[in-house]
């Protein structure tokens, strides 16, 4: 499992997400159904953190405007 830190930009606001997963695409998934915004392949995701104690799970989120 990764930590990760994941962003996507839309119009007016900002999404951000970090959360725990085990690859790129989950954490695109996880960030985008938390958001319930914009579609996995619009995300980006960075790894902060490798080798993290699982299980899979999102640790903060929220938006802004931008």
């Amino acid at each position: 499992m990764n930590k990760y830190s994941c962003t996507m930009s839309s119009i007016s606001d900002i999404f951000f997400a970090t959360l725990v997963a085990e690859t790129d695409q989950q954490a695109k998934e996880m960030a985008a159904a938390d958001a319930k915004s914009g579609e996995p392949r619009n995300w980006s995701a960075r790894v902060l953190e490798k080798d993290v104690e699982g299980p899979a799970r999102m640790l903060a989120s929220g938006k802004r405007e931008a």
